[in-house]
């Protein structure tokens, strides 16, 4: 395998894992913009238990995403800054505002108004971050990002629309089934049945919207469909059947099992849109070939993430099964 085909996969890895990881840290925030604040204190204390300890960790898999197109396919990454940074930089803010909300939500408060600014900022932000990047991301795969078009609205297109309302369905739904599975763990029957029926109805939503994705992508973005009917096939085959197992197994009230179906449901659209896009970074114009770097600085890139995940694999791992392994009763 080439370097920069090495750095290409990584990469399409670690943005599939920040979707499954960094999207149910978001959706938690989504799921307070969704209940008005409405959370009772045990769901809110299960949400930021959650929260805390991991999710909050794989914005580092953003970070990675980041730094490799920069380093690999300069180029292509210029490109894509110069067309998104509007909806990059509103992405960027979500972030940074979610997480000082989140720090500071716990902030002591003698007349008790801090704290519902900071939730309430942090359920907005939670769901304007995965907003602007599903769009980003959606815009990409549309084929009609112009680098040099509109720098304000030239990302603007019904895919982009799209793809935004899509992620943010899709961060909701992988956290209502984590949370389920947590709940059911750490909180009891009652609460894990709350999460396991917000679970079912955000995975019905998830797949008519699946649906009505691949029709938009038959008809907006042709070349992109046909990678997903060649090279994609068995990605698309691997979500849809990921889907239907996750409403099976919440229905049949087993949360570990319907968080696995869950991942694989979201990481197969992620990974299809990698691989049915594959030769091209930014459609239709930059392609990995016309993009890459020199083969100085690929060689080099690529021993050091080979290096890297050699060291954060496990130590995320034993983050994992420090806080979500099973617990001493």
């Amino acid at each position: 395998m080439t370097p920069e085909l090495f750095v290409l996969g990584a990469t399409l890895l670690a943005l599939t894992l920040y979707a499954l990881l960094g999207g149910a840290d978001f959706g938690a925030g989504i799921w307070e913009f969704n209940t008005a604040l409405q959370a009772s204190p045990r769901e809110r204390a299960l949400l930021y238990r959650a929260i805390g300890p991991v999710w909050e960790a794989n914005h580092v898999w953003l970070i990675f995403v980041l730094v490799a197109l920069f380093s690999a396919f300069p180029p292509a990454f210029a490109a894509a800054c110069r067309a998104l940074w509007l909806p990059l930089l509103l992405g960027l803010l979500g972030i940074v505002f979610r997480g000082a909300a989140f720090a500071f939500r716990s902030a002591p408060d003698p007349d008790g108004r801090r704290p519902l600014l900071w939730e309430t900022l942090f359920a907005m932000a939670s769901t304007a971050a995965p907003f602007f990047l599903g769009a980003s991301a959606w815009a990409i795969a549309s084929g009609r990002l112009a680098p040099d078009g509109d720098p304000l609205l030239g990302w603007v297109n019904p895919m982009s629309i799209f793809g935004a309302f899509f992620s943010v369905a899709a961060c909701a739904y992988l956290a209502a089934v984590y949370l389920a599975r947590d709940a059911r763990r750490e909180e009891g029957p009652d609460l894990a049945e709350l999460w396991r029926r917000r679970a079912l109805v955000a995975g019905a939503w998830m797949g008519l919207l699946s649906a009505a994705g691949l029709a938009l992508v038959a008809t907006e973005a042709p070349s992109l469909w046909e990678g997903f009917r060649r090279r994609a096939a068995p990605l698309v085959v691997l979500s849809g059947a990921g889907g239907l197992s996750s409403l099976a197994f919440l229905l049949a009230r087993r949360e570990t099992a319907a968080a696995a179906g869950a991942a694989c449901a979201v990481g197969g659209v992620v990974l299809g849109w990698g691989v049915a896009q594959f030769p091209a970074i930014l459609p239709p114009d930059f392609t990995v070939e016309g993009t890459k770097a020199p083969a100085a600085v690929l060689r080099p890139l690529a021993s050091g993430i080979g290096l890297g995940v050699a060291l954060l694999v496990p130590s995320l791992g034993f983050l994992f099964y420090l806080f979500k392994g099973k617990r001493p009763a």
